[in-house]
């Protein structure tokens, strides 16, 4: 059977400093990207066109 033991650190939290924290509103600005609908629409009709451009495989030819 396996013990466990759990050691207390001396982290204690303040409740006064704790609500401030919970109650601060976030950012208003992140740095995160944002997804455009329009962007992702072009870059499909650049992948079509590519694909409408490439060329074809070759056929095999029948050896007789």
């Amino acid at each position: 059977m396996l013990a466990q033991t759990l050691q207390t650190t001396g982290l204690t939290l303040d409740e006064e400093t704790l609500g401030w924290v919970a109650t601060q509103p976030e950012a208003p600005l992140s740095d995160a990207p944002i997804p455009i609908p329009e962007a992702a629409a072009g870059g499909v009709g650049v992948l079509l066109l590519g694909l409408l451009l490439s060329p074809k495989e070759p056929k095999e030819t029948k050896r007789r």
